[in-house]
């Protein structure tokens, strides 16, 4: 929704949004770069040791051709990325030590700690510059679904100093890749079924689907959480679509021909998809069955199943003809299948085991942390499961009362405040859509934030929730641009996204002044690090 011209002078915000866009992108991103070199970009290597020295540990690694040993996410993409960006680094001459073979010895403790700050440092640069991508990229898919510069960019500044990206900007995590992935995936399936009004859905709609379908894939290998955000895709392209200019019946040429390499690219991840579900019994860590039968490729084709159902409701309740129906599920599945063919760029049958078994994969986890609850639970789907996420259900409603659960209060919650009461005034307009589609957002991010309370909610985590919150508020103001052309609520808004650019360097103020004792993470070191001597601070 463009404003509607003004003959009273452009506000601050109006003349900034008009800027050249790749501009504001720009400045965007070097805001995000300054305040991470202003704090927390040279803390030491340790400070975040789960996971900056597993990581790096395995870009060094794969930098000598040795397999990948840490399989927990299994973190699988991000340790393709860092082999690339360390090979880089050092081919400049900005890292000297790029392979494990070159690690001085561990009794040179200078050079030791010298050799690790140096590569930490460097993946803290790589995740300010994934994060400014994620970003920067965000806000611009957003600019065409909302049609306002000023939403667009107002969205983009929100995310960039959301709790999720503000940590992940100082630290090297897998949830980084893995979440800027799947939530751009869904970004590019809201634009594919958004068409412009007036005008039949194209060639980059198709395009759109695929790119989505591979970023999905991608961050399945890089995080297997994904699977939970991308799981509502479907719903969101229902009710998010819109239905196209009717054209003559015609484009089953097209169709065949994304068929076609759909399937050539599907056989030989299908073929990945059953490795790991034969490798069940072989995984690094021993699984628990699901329960009722489902462990084995059950819920895997309920799943797959669910996608095909989300795509025969869309098109329904769209009337998207027959051939562009076919040709869209067909882009899916063929982004999707080349996202998983990743997985043979460096095989490990680990990897696939995760990819495949992710409900087992990270019932793992959930029972290490909740072990009194979970352990002696014979089966995934149990009362200690059920019991564990209505408590998590529980505590991210009462965060949103700030009253009921004052401790780790998110600093967007001011967004979805907006986004709620933006989405009531909606609703009370008549605009019951949107104000639906806004809510339907909001309950998303709140469901995923249940389901990570299983493993242990961290700030990092956030990555995935604030881009829908942020969208839903996005989506309401959109449908509200008066809020932005009069000069009151103008201040409001602007003050609530202040606040949180502030908000966001709280934490990582404190952290420089209370560093942690390194020493609580020589335990577990050895195991997830055994080609390495003992770090200086574990003597």
């Amino acid at each position: 929704m463009i404003p509607a011209p003004s003959a009273a002078r452009p506000s601050l915000l109006d003349r900034v949004a008009a800027a050249p866009w790749w501009l504001l992108c720009a400045g965007l991103a070097a805001a995000m770069a300054l305040s991470v070199l202003l704090v927390g970009f040279r803390l030491p290597y340790w400070v975040h040791s789960d996971q900056d020295l597993v990581l790096a540990y395995h870009g060094l690694l794969f930098g000598d051709g040795l397999p990948q040993e840490y399989f927990d996410h299994p973190g699988y993409g991000y340790f393709l990325v860092i082999d690339l960006w360390y090979r880089l680094l050092h081919a400049v001459g900005l890292l000297p030590v790029a392979s494990l073979s070159a690690l001085p010895p561990g009794s040179d403790v200078a050079a030791t700690e010298a050799a690790w700050q140096a590569l930490v440092q460097a993946g803290r640069a790589l995740s300010i510059l994934l994060t400014a991508a994620f970003a920067v990229s965000y806000a611009t898919l957003l600019r065409g679904l909302v049609e306002d510069r000023r939403v667009a960019l107002l969205a983009g500044i929100l995310l960039a100093f959301g709790v999720g990206l503000t940590a992940q900007g100082r630290q090297m995590r897998t949830d980084l890749l893995s979440a800027g992935f799947v939530v751009l995936g869904l970004l590019l399936v809201l634009r594919a079924v958004r068409p412009a009004d007036g005008k039949p859905c194209g060639g980059a709609s198709l395009l759109q689907l695929a790119l989505g379908g591979l970023l999905v894939g991608l961050a399945m290998v890089t995080k297997v959480q994904a699977v939970f955000l991308a799981m509502g895709l479907p719903v969101a392209a229902i009710l998010f679509g819109r239905r196209a200019e009717a054209v003559p019946e015609k484009g089953w040429g097209v169709a065949a021909l994304v068929g076609l390499l759909a399937a050539a690219a599907a056989v030989p991840a299908f073929g990945l998809i059953q490795a790991g579900l034969a490798g069940w019994g072989r995984a690094v860590y021993p699984y628990t069955p699901v329960g009722g039968g489902l462990s084995g490729g059950g819920y895997q084709s309920i799943v797959a199943g669910w996608v095909l159902i989300g795509i025969l409701v869309h098109a329904a309740v769209h009337r998207v003809p027959m051939a562009r129906a076919v040709a869209g599920a067909a882009a899916v599945l063929l982004g999707l299948a080349a996202g998983l063919l990743a997985l043979d760029i460096r095989w490990n049958e680990q990897n696939a085991i995760a990819v495949a078994n992710f409900v087992e994969h990270m019932f793992v986890f959930s029972s290490w942390r909740h072990g009194a609850e979970l352990q002696g639970q014979g089966n995934v789907v149990g009362q200690g499961t059920l019991g564990l996420l209505l408590a998590g259900i529980g505590r991210t409603l009462a965060i949103r009362t700030i009253v009921l659960h004052p401790d780790n209060i998110p600093q967007t919650i001011v967004v979805e405040w907006f986004a709620l009461a933006g989405a009531v005034v909606l609703w009370r307009r008549g605009e019951r859509l949107a104000a639906a589609q806004a809510l339907f957002l909001l309950l998303v991010a709140w469901g995923l934030e249940s389901l990570f309370s299983l493993r242990g909610f961290q700030r990092a985590y956030a990555a995935y929730t604030d881009p829908l919150a942020i969208l839903s508020a996005a989506w309401v103001l959109a449908r509200m641009p008066g809020l932005l052309d009069r000069a009151r609520p103008r201040r409001w808004i602007l003050g609530g996204v202040a606040l949180v650019v502030v908000a966001a360097h709280a934490w990582p103020v404190i952290e420089t002044r209370k560093l942690p004792n390194p020493a609580t993470h020589c335990e577990w070191i050895p195991i997830y690090m055994p080609k390495v001597a003992p770090f200086p601070f574990c003597r």
